[in-house]
């Protein structure tokens, strides 16, 4: 009797794991030059990640990973030691990431998820524009301790003025396209130097028409509540500041 119970509960066992692995939603590709490598799949939270599942490439570079999924969600695939890739799943999604030459994930071919394409490419041109913009505020540095420092810096601030708005039309793009993507959360915390580019104070129109948005296409959703109840402790914020000012 005992060999039955024990037999019953092995399959059982094994009919989960392969439900499990059979989820709804799938993303799967090719990594070149990292066979044998660990390449692992994270849940992005509000606050942290952490890893669900993880892989062996084969020799081809090849992996799969299966998911059951109720609602959007935010996920980074990494490598050790290498760059990560964000994407965002939705239930039912069938995604290809496709990296031939293996050196970064962050040039992966994606398909699949449209929203993870389109984000690629934004970090693609914010990457750009962090560069000018870092480059330009160290030559400011550079000659602070100048005789004419103070009108070098009047220059300086001219030529970043135009990184800054390019990155802001960017950004608010972005988010008119994406309202009911989880992408646009990230999206709008991105910055140039140590100041993000949209603020609640200066730009409160995108947090509240996409806390509306995701909060109609993803009711419950972790990211979408921990988003809206930021403005709840921003407004909350400017309300003391008007009471002290």
């Amino acid at each position: 009797m005992k060999s039955l119970y024990f037999a019953f509960l092995l399959l059982l066992i094994m009919v989960s794991c392969k439900t499990a692995r059979e989820g709804n939603t799938g993303v799967s590709g090719n990594i070149g030059r990292s066979p044998g490598q660990l390449l692992k799949l994270e849940d992005l939270s509000p606050v942290n990640s952490l890893t669900i599942d993880s892989v062996i490439l084969d020799e081809q570079g090849n992996f799969s990973f299966r998911l059951e999924e109720k609602e959007p969600g935010l996920y980074v695939l990494g490598l050790p030691g290498k760059h990560r890739l964000v994407l965002e799943l939705r239930p039912g999604d069938t995604v290809s990431v496709t990296a031939p030459d293996g050196s970064k994930l962050e040039d992966a071919v994606i398909t699949g998820s449209p929203a993870s394409s389109e984000m690629k490419q934004f970090f693609e041109f914010t990457g750009r524009n962090r560069r000018i913009y870092d480059s330009l505020q160290g030559s400011l540095l550079t000659h602070q301790d100048d005789p004419g420092f103070a009108e070098l810096s009047k220059e300086l601030d001219e030529s970043l003025k135009p990184v800054w708005e390019a990155q802001r039309a960017l950004e608010t793009s972005y988010i008119d396209r994406h309202l009911n993507s989880l992408t646009s959360l990230l999206i709008l915390n991105q910055g140039l130097g140590t100041s993000p580019v949209l603020t609640f104070h200066t730009d409160s129109v995108y947090f509240l028409k996409l806390d509306s948005s995701l909060s109609r296409a993803c009711p419950g959703n972790k990211h979408a509540v921990f988003h809206h109840n930021r403005i709840i402790r921003e407004r909350e914020l400017e309300a003391v500041k008007k009471q002290n000012g």
